[in-house]
């Protein structure tokens, strides 16, 4: 990216992305929002790691589902990231 974006999701809440390339330091414990380049949203965690094809896995809880659910999203495509709660919870 060459500079930074800030997005306003419906919900109100705004954020400004981190770069994809950084997704590697993500903390894996901790919600995230990945947004694409056709304007799609993903909401889960994950480890930060991407795989030979280019993806990489994001677990999500859907309410239609039991349990968690892991898909595989494009790396190439994501435009960036941002926590759901930017300030880390204290212990």
């Amino acid at each position: 990216m060459s500079g930074k974006i800030t997005v306003t999701f419906t919900d109100g809440k705004t954020r400004t992305l981190r770069e994809p390339a950084m997704l590697w330091a993500i903390d894996g414990r901790r919600t995230a929002y990945f947004v694409f380049d056709n304007g799609q949203v993903y909401k889960g965690q994950t480890d930060g790691v991407v795989d030979e094809d280019g993806d990489f896995c994001l677990k999500t809880n859907r309410s239609t589902i039991p349990g968690v659910l892991g898909i595989g999203l494009p790396f190439g495509r994501l435009v960036g990231w941002a926590y759901v709660n930017p300030q880390r919870a204290k212990k």
